[in-house]
């Protein structure tokens, strides 16, 4: 069977037509207003969460469309207030991100190599710093083989970085 091609909604029509005739009926005549909507009457199609949607949307906005909606939400009061006003919060995180997620940057990873090169450090002493248990095969994982890190490991990181980029 050939593979079904993204919008090609004519298998979706038949089996409208041969199953559900009535809700085929209304499709044709308008008073349901799209093939979506009709295969989620007919239980052929779950219905998408707002969720759903809003990745969606998200995913189809270009850049400023985004810094568009992120500047309504910070007028809404929708995101939390920007770390620099927020007084003792504690050590705040970079404002450039150090990560992807649980991977390191490769700009990341070449600015602690740098430190610990500069400071004679091993990964082992590394995690010790970061208050971790001095188990440095995540950490050398990571800068090697682009492995994963947990997201604590990041985030201790992240001030390590900033309290030795100045040295």
């Amino acid at each position: 069977m050939a593979k079904k091609t993204k919008g090609d909604d004519a298998p979706y029509l038949h089996r409208l037509k041969a199953e559900f005739p009535e809700i085929h009926a209304a499709l044709a005549a308008g008073k349901i207003p799209s093939l979506r909507q009709a295969l989620v009457l007919a239980g052929l199609k779950p219905e998408r969460s707002r969720l759903e949607k809003l990745k969606n949307s998200w995913c189809k906005a270009s850049d400023a469309e985004r810094e568009s909606f992120i500047a309504w939400l910070a007028s809404k009061g929708t995101l939390p207030a920007p770390p620099a006003a927020q007084p003792d919060a504690g050590p705040q995180p970079a404002k450039t991100p150090i990560a992807s997620g649980r991977y390191l940057l490769p700009s990341t990873i070449a600015e602690i190599r740098t430190i610990m090169a500069r400071r004679r450090l091993k990964p082992d002493d590394v995690m010790a710093e970061l208050g971790f248990p001095p188990d440095g095969r995540p950490l050398a994982r990571a800068l090697s083989s682009n492995a994963s890190l947990r997201l604590s490991v990041i985030a201790g990181l992240e001030v390590w970085l900033r309290t030795n980029s100045g040295e």
